[in-house]
């Protein structure tokens, strides 16, 4: 995430507050309880509740250099004007992990953030963020109704509290994407199967599509978790993640899978003859890649791809990529459908004012134009319908940024288009492949919300364990270990506490199964 230049300097974070006191629109809910203010004959009257948002939702990808200060505010007034509420922003730092740093001091601290977005588990049981269900029931309609089961249900702890807004929902967002017009220069059919793929790595590979030289080619961007959501399960029963073992009826991690083992010595073979990029499992960015026009394949979260291929497009128009949702390997298709997560908006334990904060959001999830209101600004200057409520389009002018954007999802997402080339890819695929969950391999345990605190109580060294997996797993890939260590390297995992791991997360399966 990107910080406003109009608001944020370098190691700084600026609240943007302006104190507005308007009367309620007609139709519009109550703000809850303010601060007392004067009226016009000299008497008190409640001033509207303020909530203070922490803007780390990503609708500020879209807009790096932030809002235009005067825009921002006209898009505050609006919203006190229709709900009673003064919101303001917290913009974070562009750092990802400074942004994280940030809000936990701010939580810490008696500086002021409401509402932030985050996964429940990493807060709920250090008595950071406050359960919803009371707030929902009472100010929620429109918000409870958006979400389906299977998303409030890993928003839900084994107590029945609800700690969070579902930001997800169970999808199959980790499909194959084949650079198009490279496929029709070769001569190359649509892969049906991991040898299919195999084949067209080998030709982009080989061939030299891009006309640079066949060293220059990277036939597949991706990185670790790209490799094993898109490809895994072609070769694992259960696909990636923790199975359950029909042996012992205990929950074991995927790395003592059969299956798995054949799956990464693929990847180490891949990887030795060129066909994933090298610099896969550093930290890399995936449009500066797109941007070199030398990349083949993409194995990584959809919106990589749909988001960010439009935006090399408008210089290279040629450069095309069409989605192969899933393969089929030695064990089935080859795509593990990504379960809904932990991950939404949250509400501080110390909020002053919780109710207004689910108020304003119920009224974002309450009409479309509400929530293009919050995402994109002012109708008329920062957008404008095409067809109203159906279709919208952008302004080439557009000055809001997004500070207020709090109920992005599928559930309002797919409601609306928008008239612009750039996001039609985007938005074909959240409508007809991302849901499609026959695409892939449903993980056993989909439904099911570990207390990561009480595992962690019981094995101090889960972190530990966690980096060991992914970095050997890439060692073993990138050919820096043999894949004659494999066993070597279970019996690592166990030293490092797995088995205890194994037993702790079994207890729970047993306790949460539905």
């Amino acid at each position: 995430m990107v910080s406003s230049k109009t608001f944020v300097k370098t190691g700084m974070i600026t609240m943007v507050s302006i104190s507005v006191l308007a009367g309620c629109s007609s139709g519009g809910t109550t703000g809850g309880t303010g601060e007392k203010g004067a009226s016009a004959n000299g008497g008190t009257k409640a001033a509207p509740a303020k909530v203070t948002f922490y803007s780390n939702s990503g609708a500020l990808n879209d807009m790096p250099q932030g809002s235009d200060a005067a825009r921002l505010d006209e898009v505050k007034k609006l919203i006190l004007e229709q709900t009673s509420i003064d919101v303001s922003a917290i913009v974070p730092p562009a750092n990802a992990d400074t942004a994280k740093e940030k809000l936990n001091l701010l939580l810490s601290s008696n500086d002021e953030v409401d509402v932030f977005q985050g996964s429940w588990t990493d807060y709920a049981s250090k008595g950071a963020i406050t359960p919803l269900n009371d707030l929902l029931d009472k100010y929620g309609p429109n918000i409870k109704k958006a979400w389906p089961k299977e998303s409030w249900d890993m928003m839900t702890d084994k107590d029945g509290k609800i700690w969070g807004i579902p930001r997800l929902t169970l999808t199959a967002a980790y499909p194959i994407y084949l650079r198009k017009e490279w496929m029709q220069k070769l001569g190359l059919q649509a892969p049906k199967t991991i040898d299919d793929l195999e084949v067209i790595l080998k030709a982009f590979k080989e061939k030299d599509p891009d006309g640079n030289g066949k060293d220059d080619t990277i036939a597949m961007s991706t990185n670790l978790e790209g490799l094993t959501m898109s490809l895994a399960a072609g070769f694992v029963d259960g696909g990636y993640g923790d199975w359950l073992d029909p042996a012992d009826k205990k929950v074991k991690s995927v790395e003592f899978a059969a299956g798995y083992k054949d799956f990464v010595a693929k990847m180490a073979d891949w990887y030795q003859k060129g066909y994933i990029y090298k610099e896969a499992f550093a930290k890399h960015d995936a449009l500066e890649l797109l941007k070199t026009n030398r990349v083949g394949t993409a194995a990584r979260w959809y919106s990589h791809t749909t988001l960010q291929l439009p935006k090399v497009q408008t210089s290279m128009p040629e450069m095309d990529f069409t989605a192969v949702p899933s393969l089929t390997g030695p064990k089935g298709k080859t795509q593990t459908i990504n379960p809904a997560g932990t991950g939404g908006t949250l509400i501080n334990k110390k909020a002053k004012n919780p109710e207004a904060a689910i108020k304003f959001i119920n009224w974002i999830y309450q009409d479309i134009e509400n929530y293009t209101i919050t995402r994109y600004g002012m109708k008329d200057k920062d957008w404008k319908w095409i067809e109203p409520k159906k279709i919208y389009e952008l302004s080439k002018d557009r000055k809001y940024a997004g500070e207020f954007s709090f109920g992005m999802g599928l559930p309002n997402e797919n409601l609306v288009d928008v008239n612009d080339g750039t996001n039609k890819m985007h938005k074909d695929f959240l409508r007809s492949e991302l849901l499609k969950l026959d695409s892939g391999k449903m993980p056993f345990d989909y439904n099911i919300v570990y207390d990561t605190k009480e595992l962690t109580d019981k094995v101090p060294s889960m972190s530990d364990i966690k980096r060991l997996r992914d970095e050997e797993v890439t060692k073993f890939i990138m050919g820096a270990r043999p894949m004659s260590d494999w066993d070597k390297f279970l019996d690592q995992l166990n030293k490092a506490g797995m088995t205890s791991l194994i037993d702790a997360k079994t207890e729970q399966y047993n306790k949460l199964k539905k």
